[in-house]
């Protein structure tokens, strides 16, 4: 817990509107984000125009957080903004300080520091979001932190470090190559007890030169590890190696999974069953096999479920397989979709939430392992992958082995021009 008093102190604003007997009210959440101010014990982060896109990369067509307040609410405990709000139609107390990206980092990492319960860092060029979703379900019976929808960016990362104060149970955080970049990582405030990386794959050409650059940034989420901390490695990925070596740096405690059960890894399956929209998965557990069923198709899934399991295993938390059973990706990943016309009937399996290699991959595959349930004709149409930049043709002509040897009867490239 947090008074105004407290939060003046911590990030040495100046107070306007507050009576000697607010100094100590409690202040139990912050937000960024306007329209989820909902109390008096909230306060609202204004996220200063400028401030926040040089600092934050924030859009620069974004409002100013002040312009979005709704000045004849009363339910707001505290404003903390660079610029006094005017006309506010209810004394609501307010914080002003020279620079709020300086202020929401001093703070962030002020109450980082006080929580004591298990910080989760999720990060990789695919899988991550479906891994933190996952680890968020098998962790339902708590009381779990983590990101809105797929918010991963810098910004983002220090909203839920704010968010620490509710002191939940567990905080499951997916971290993108913007928070911890060379332009600042966030891991090192942020600073996991476990820290993933769920694989490195070809993405973001228009921007880096090569895919070990990528396994170099995702890398630098180990950093924030202690001694005792915790490193997990999808054991199927690129650059194996040299993730592990680099997460030794900071924790002797690395471990990997994998989907295969002949390679050396802290957590693999016993058997895999592919079923008509489902998946069984046997995991030994003392000499016994516990089978688990995901509802989804792929092998990626298969992936990120082992790494969630593999998180489970670490924070010695049982594991419950109605959760798994239950759990429900993002609407467009490789989704089973039933359209039926006047005419004909046809299953879709939709994964447009998906755009890069590993992905499109991933979906060629599920898509193989499903033909058999199926009659009819197989079609796959495809997309082109964005934000490959310089390496678009040489990236988008590794799919065609995948795509010459798929069971498709016909396929589809779609906005494809070479």
């Amino acid at each position: 817990m947090l008074t105004i008093k407290d939060i003046s102190t911590i990030i040495e604003g100046s107070l306007y509107d507050v009576e000697p007997n607010e100094l100590n009210k409690e202040i139990n959440d912050f937000e960024t984000i306007y329209s989820f101010v909902k109390s008096k014990n909230t306060a609202y982060f204004s996220p200063n125009k400028e401030t926040w896109w040089k600092e934050l990369g924030r859009s620069k067509n974004a409002p100013d957080g002040n312009d979005l307040i709704d000045k004849s609410n009363e339910n707001i405990g505290l404003i903390i903004t660079e610029k006094y709000v005017e006309n506010m139609e209810h004394k609501i107390p307010q914080l002003i300080v020279h620079d709020s990206v300086k202020a929401i980092k001093k703070l962030a990492t002020y109450i980082r520091n006080q929580y004591k319960n298990p910080v989760i860092a999720i990060t990789g060029s695919m899988g991550k979001s479906s891994t933190r979703m996952l680890t968020s379900s098998l962790l339902q019976d708590y009381n779990v932190l983590e990101n809105r929808g797929n918010n991963n960016i810098r910004a983002a990362i220090y909203a839920n470090m704010l968010k620490l104060i509710k002191n939940p149970d567990f905080a499951v955080i997916e971290t993108s190559l913007n928070a911890i970049n060379h332009r600042e990582n966030t891991a090192l405030y942020l600073k996991p007890d476990i820290a993933v990386i769920t694989g490195i794959g070809a993405a973001h050409y228009s921007t880096f030169k090569s895919i070990h650059e990528i396994a170099e940034l995702k890398a630098r989420i180990f950093a924030g590890l202690n001694k005792n901390g915790i490193a997990i490695i999808n054991g199927d990925t690129m650059f194996l190696d040299y993730l592990k070596q680099q997460a030794s740096q900071f924790t002797e405690n690395v471990q990997t999974y994998s989907i295969d059960n002949t390679k050396p890894s802290d957590l693999a399956p016993s058997y895999i069953n592919y079923l008509k929209g489902a998946i069984q998965i046997g995991i030994e557990n003392n000499h016994d096999i516990n089978e688990y069923q995901i509802n989804t198709i792929s092998d990626g899934m298969i992936s990120n479920t082992l790494g969630a399991l593999l998180i489970m295993k670490n924070l010695n938390v049982p594991i419950k397989p109605k959760h798994l059973y239950d759990f429900k990706p993002f609407s467009k990943i490789l989704k089973m979709k039933k359209v039926i016309t006047k005419s004909h009937q046809l299953t879709l399996i939709d994964d447009t939430h998906n755009a890069s290699l590993p992905a499109m991959i991933n979906a060629i595959k599920a898509f193989d392992s499903q033909t058999q349930f199926f009659s009819g004709n197989k079609i796959i149409a495809i997309g082109k992958i964005n934000d490959l930049g310089h390496k678009s043709k040489e990236i988008h002509q590794e799919l065609i082995p995948y795509l010459t040897n798929s069971n498709a009867d016909h396929i589809l490239c779609l906005n494809v021009k070479y």
